[in-house]
């Protein structure tokens, strides 16, 4: 992946804490092809860590945890998701919350939403220029 395509890298796993691992590899990886500094990709990988960690705190019953990269000219869109909440999405007072907190300092762009189903976070971290194709 030279330039970005404008697809979208989908990978789903079990939504156990062991599994997260796998979400932050294949976002630092998608991450490393793009011109994004190495603290950016560092922390698009916590990013992503803190947003499995909430969405698992607030859907202990969902079935899948679900990540989708989108590579742009300028940026990179990450979204990671469950399949179901056990409680109100998006919580009350979230942006007063440490989750959120966490994640607005670690990213360029944040914003939580239930399109789809279930209780998703995307996170958006621009990159350095954008790509020029060749």
């Amino acid at each position: 992946m030279a330039s970005p395509t404008n697809e979208v890298i989908t990978v789903s796993v079990p939504p156990e804490t062991g599994y997260v691992h796998v979400l932050r590899a294949v976002t630092a990886s998608v991450a490393a092809r793009l011109p994004i500094p190495f603290d950016g990709i560092e922390d698009l990988r916590l990013a992503v860590d803190e947003a499995c960690a909430w969405l698992l705190a607030r859907g202990p019953s969902a079935s899948a945890m679900t990540l989708r990269l989108r590579p742009l000219d300028d940026r990179l869109e990450a979204e990671v998701s469950i399949d179901v909440s056990d409680g109100p999405w998006p919580p009350p007072d979230m942006e007063q919350s440490l989750p959120w907190r966490i994640l607005s300092a670690l990213v360029d762009t944040l914003s939580v939403n239930t399109d789809g189903g279930g209780p998703s976070i995307r996170v958006t971290k621009r990159t350095l220029e954008p790509s020029r194709a060749t």
